[in-house]
């Protein structure tokens, strides 16, 4: 599953510090041993927006296989946020949800891996395909 990590803030006068930020995030993320094992990550330009007013013109993308893996990110993201004083907010985007990201805690994390993974399949196997 591909997910975009965001930055708050985007769009008003700190863009700047928002693409430090990102870029910054993006060098811990890869530096991560969990994520580095378990996800594809690249710093790209971030996707036109109608009517956006533009701002920080790049996105963290992550390819991740599975909730785990998912898990490990939010958690790297929440570690980086621990370790600045002044850290704007992380979103997780996929698919129209998001998520930001607060804490490093499990119900942060089960709450994360929950709104944004994989839809479950039914019992029985019938209809992995579906999307809800």
């Amino acid at each position: 599953m591909q997910v975009h990590i965001v930055m708050e803030g985007e769009c008003d006068d700190r863009a700047p510090a928002s693409a430090a930020s990102l870029t910054s995030l993006y060098r811990w993320l890869v530096q991560d041993p969990d994520v580095a094992q378990q996800a594809d990550v690249s710093l790209e330009p971030e996707r036109a927006v109608a009517g956006g007013m533009g701002g920080a013109f790049e996105v963290i993308n992550a390819v991740v296989a599975n909730g785990i893996a998912l898990g490990s990110l939010a958690v790297a993201c929440a570690t980086w946020r621990a370790a600045r004083p002044t850290a704007p907010a992380v979103r997780i985007e996929r698919d129209g949800v998001t998520v930001t990201v607060e804490d490093a805690s499990p119900e942060t994390v089960r709450r994360i891996v929950d709104a944004l993974g994989e839809p479950q399949a039914p019992a029985g196997g019938a209809g992995t395909d579906q999307r809800q």
